[in-house]
């Protein structure tokens, strides 16, 4: 009976502090232009999940919980990285934003701030390369080769730039230290 008591305390207190932050947020919120503007977003395409088409209703539950919704890219999408590089993830590219459990996805959407980071991180993590665009326009390798710790550091640098918050882009790092390894061994497998 005591645990429930104290985790009943815990989620009150939590949720406090959010409805404090929340009043905090509506009174100061200040207008700033963001970073990338629509011109310099990726441009993306849903993927359906597929829940209706299920046989029984309990896959179609199971379906709903854990798939992610995954992301097209209708269109070469180009960033330009701190080092005056200029880098294109592919039109058709898919993926799923930033891997974070759907648990936390009320803390940190995985298509909220950490899309542009997560784009080009799970591009890397792929192939193991970035492509760049050189002086004749032609797509390049950029790093090709470079490994995982390099492409999660390219991740938090991205973020930070692009969002302002390093304490964010220095948790969703060390959930790649803590976590990357997965999706990296099995990209490296060839079964993603």
């Amino acid at each position: 009976m005591t645990l429930f008591y104290l985790i009943g305390i815990v989620v009150f207190v939590f949720l406090v502090i959010y409805v404090l932050l929340f009043i905090a947020y509506q009174i100061l919120k200040p207008e700033a232009d963001p970073f990338l503007d629509n011109e310099k977003m990726p441009h993306l395409q849903p993927i359906p999940i597929p829940t209706k088409n299920q046989e029984h209703w309990l896959l179609r539950v199971l379906v709903w919980i854990f798939e992610i919704r995954q992301w097209e890219l209708v269109e070469d999408w180009y960033y330009q990285l701190d080092d005056d590089v200029k880098i294109v993830v592919p039109n058709e590219f898919i993926f799923d934003g930033a891997s974070i459990p759907r648990p936390l996805w009320a803390i940190l959407s995985p298509v909220g701030l950490l899309l542009i980071p997560g784009l080009i991180h799970d591009y890397a993590y792929q192939h193991d390369k970035l492509l760049q665009i050189d002086a004749n326009g032609d797509k390049i390798p950029y790093q090709e080769g470079s490994g995982r710790d390099y492409w999660d550091e390219l991740f938090f640098k991205v973020s930070v730039e692009v969002n302002g918050l390093p304490f964010l882009s220095l948790i969703a790092w060390f959930a790649l230290f803590v976590g990357g390894w997965v999706a990296w061994n099995r990209y490296r497998r060839g079964q993603a």
